[in-house]
């Protein structure tokens, strides 16, 4: 148990060092977007940006999650791995090529072509990088994401700031990151030491595609979780409603970012524990050590939503933050169903995800186009809620046929809809609401401080 602990530990660390410092580059350049960009710009941007999440499970196959996961398992052979993947990437990347300069030349819309640069550049640094990450390379991995990070920011003040750009320049910045820090981790974890053009390995080609094809409809549906009621919310409140929701979406990435550091780890603690004795034992104790950090980091980050948004939204963004609470409870569930989808990508069971991720953006879009004509944005958020709610239950329910995670229902569930009442109180009840929230926020603290503590001592006592 000692070696498990303490190889969770490390790589969470590891992996914080570099997110941490990307998403708080990303919140620095908020301020900057908001005073450089106008909603109508940075609405069209972030949507375009955002529409690589669709098209790129469709373009790829989904052979990168393949390829990570087929090079954590040690008798792959990991030439015929990276050029399977290499081969289908180069055809996506062609493809997409094509169908933008389609849209750009011959339908005239003048975005195309930096669309396709940007996907071009995501796929490569997601394909380089995800793969020094199976490979066992985590520290390059995160200095891949500090890179990219640092490189943003300077491209950004001298695309948008010194030349003042627009939507072009926004989306040429994320493509030049992307190429320089995947550059940085190819050059450094060697990986041009896979590249045999006669490599290749039909078999493990169907392998590797039978575990990534599921993950297309779950990736698009999550992105219909995710993103789409962005597109809703343009059609039937304009592009300035849209920049709001878009703008109020990024403080939110604070609970992911809790999120996204520990899932990197887990994930590969779980493909590597999932059939060892007494992994459910291990599994149980690191998830109430996750849920507390995850429903006290939401409940203080909503009574502090306010005042971080008048650093963070410039002029006209600033009223975007009542939209915030009941987003950031909405990451917290899906932080979640997150959690427990691990363990279907741990056995390979990518259908599982799938089906409940489908589920959730059914329940989603349905919502959208329902509610969001009659209420606006705020009810965009509700449904974002909604939805993550349904697919954490279902998969929460399909995890126990592979394993026992112990759960305290009355305990978990109080804990949501406490948040729930705090967003509701800080986003509707002024001064006097956020007063309210703040008390809820230490009941909040209060139920989950004990056990959080008994826990952590527990395993800290092994790792040491």
């Amino acid at each position: 148990m000692k070696s498990k602990y303490k190889a969770l530990m490390n790589n969470t660390i590891i992996f914080a060092v570099g997110n941490i410092l990307v998403k708080l580059i990303s919140f620095i350049l908020m301020p900057l977007y908001t005073v450089v960009l106008t909603t109508e710009q940075y609405a069209v941007s972030e949507l375009l940006n955002s529409m690589i999440e669709i098209v790129l499970p469709i373009a790829t196959l989904c052979i990168i999650e393949s390829l990570y996961r087929f090079a954590l398992d040690k008798e792959t052979d990991f030439s015929n791995a990276f050029m399977n993947a290499l081969y289908i990437i180069v055809i996506g990347d062609v493809i997409v090529m094509c169908i933008c300069a389609i849209v750009q030349y011959v339908i005239g819309y003048q975005y195309g072509m930096a669309f396709a640069l940007l996907f071009f550049a995501t796929t490569f640094y997601k394909l380089v990088t995800q793969f020094a990450r199976g490979l066992g390379y985590s520290k390059l991995y995160a200095s891949g994401g500090v890179i990219n990070a640092i490189v943003l920011v300077v491209v950004n003040v001298i695309l948008l700031v010194v030349f003042r750009g627009g939507v072009r320049e926004y989306l040429l910045s994320f493509s030049i990151a992307y190429i320089f820090a995947g550059a940085f981790v190819f050059i450094l974890a060697k990986e041009y030491r896979y590249i045999r053009f006669k490599a290749g390995d039909l078999k493990l080609l169907k392998s590797m595609l039978k575990y990534g094809l599921p993950s297309i409809p779950n990736m698009l549906a999550w992105w219909i979780n995710t993103v789409s009621d962005r597109y809703i919310v343009m059609a039937a409140c304009g592009a300035g409603a849209a920049g709001l929701y878009t703008v109020a979406s990024k403080l939110p990435a604070l609970i992911n970012l809790v999120s996204t550091v520990f899932q990197q780890a887990w994930q590969y603690s779980t493909a590597k524990e999932i059939e060892n004795e007494g992994r459910d034992k291990f599994f149980s104790e690191v998830f109430h050590v996750y849920a507390p950090v995850c429903y006290i980091a939401c409940g203080c980050l909503i009574v502090c939503s306010p005042f971080i948004a008048k650093i963070l939204f410039q002029k006209e963004f600033y009223s975007a933050w009542r939209y915030v609470p009941f987003l950031l409870v909405a990451a917290t569930v899906g932080c979640f169903s997150t959690f427990f989808g691990t363990f279907f990508n741990a056995v390979k069971k990518n259908m599982v995800l799938m089906n409940s991720t489908v589920v959730g953006a059914l329940i989603n879009i349905i919502l959208n186009l329902i509610l969001i004509p009659k209420y606006g944005v705020m009810a965009a958020t509700i449904t974002t809620l909604i939805s993550y709610i349904v697919v954490t239950v279902i998969r929460i329910n399909c995890s126990k046929k592979y394993v026992r995670v112990e759960i305290d229902i009355f305990k978990d569930t109080f804990s949501v809809i406490l948040l729930i009442f705090e967003a509701g109180m800080v986003s509707f009840g002024g001064e006097f609401g956020c007063v309210i929230g703040f008390g809820m926020c230490i009941i909040l603290v209060l139920l989950h401080m004990r056990t959080l503590i008994g826990v952590l001592k527990n395993i800290l006592c092994r790792s040491i």
